[in-house]
């Protein structure tokens, strides 16, 4: 498996560039290659991860009071006013935390199958994130700059903090919005779910001239190998009703 993106610029720009703002124009395109491909790279991970994780694939509403068959998804409902059955009376907060409790059932059922350990991180797009973050288990761990502004976020995938001391969060903008990646990462290659295992990390080409008109061009290319080796050690929520708030 191999990546490669590929940027043209004019001779002119790179000048200008160099001129106003002391910025080298061929530097600049290399890393936002090299940017790209890492995020590239990223997309593609996590929807293997998204896609074939099978420790558990659980569901839950937004909705304050809308209980869920937590399997199907189907809502639960009561057959009457007096009739037993899932009622709610606390606030929604007290409601978000049952996305909390969703997410530990899943990282349980990933330790009774796997026996290796209970899920330790989670991957969530900005709008599950907004529940996880005003949640009172969630602790954010972003760094401060020297005017005390949280510090520019790395591009894809960036760890934004850890819940109920258990879980490290990580958020991606790119994620789909109402999913919610749990999986177990072990301290040994025995205890790995997923292999990712890049042969050549970055190729950079030397700059390179196009006969059809002599734009100058440099490629950026990474090759590597990637296996689910076992689809037990991830699990996912799939959150309901995320219009609702």
């Amino acid at each position: 498996v191999y990546k490669r993106q590929r940027a043209k610029w004019s001779p002119e720009l790179a000048q200008d560039l160099n001129a106003y703002h002391s910025l080298d124009a061929e530097v600049e395109l290399t890393q936002i290659l090299s940017e790209q491909i890492a995020l590239e790279l990223d997309r593609e991970i996590l929807n293997d991860l998204l896609t074939q994780a099978s420790g558990a694939n659980l569901y839950w509403s937004r909705a304050p009071g809308k209980f869920l068959n937590k399997e199907t998804g189907v809502e639960a409902l009561q057959s009457g006013s007096t009739a037993p059955g899932p009622a709610f009376t606390g606030t929604v907060r007290e409601w978000y935390e049952t996305l909390v409790e969703t997410i530990i059932d899943v990282a349980n059922q990933i330790h009774r199958k796997t026996l290796r350990g209970s899920a330790n991180f989670i991957v969530v797009g900005p709008d599950v994130a907004t529940i996880l973050e005003s949640s009172v288990l969630y602790k954010p761990v972003y760094s401060l700059d020297g005017d005390g502004q949280a510090s520019a976020m790395s591009i894809g995938a960036d760890k934004v903090g850890n819940l109920s001391n258990r879980f490290t969060v990580y958020k991606d903008p790119y994620f789909p919005r109402n999913k919610i990646l749990i999986g177990y990462k072990g301290g040994s290659y025995l205890e790995t779910g997923y292999v990712y295992a890049p042969y050549v990390p970055l190729i950079v080409t030397p700059t390179i001239f196009a006969p059809e008109d002599f734009t100058p061009r440099k490629g950026v290319m990474t090759r590597y190998g990637k296996k689910m080796v076992r689809s037990d050690f991830y699990g996912t929520v799939t959150c309901m009703d995320m219009n609702i708030i």
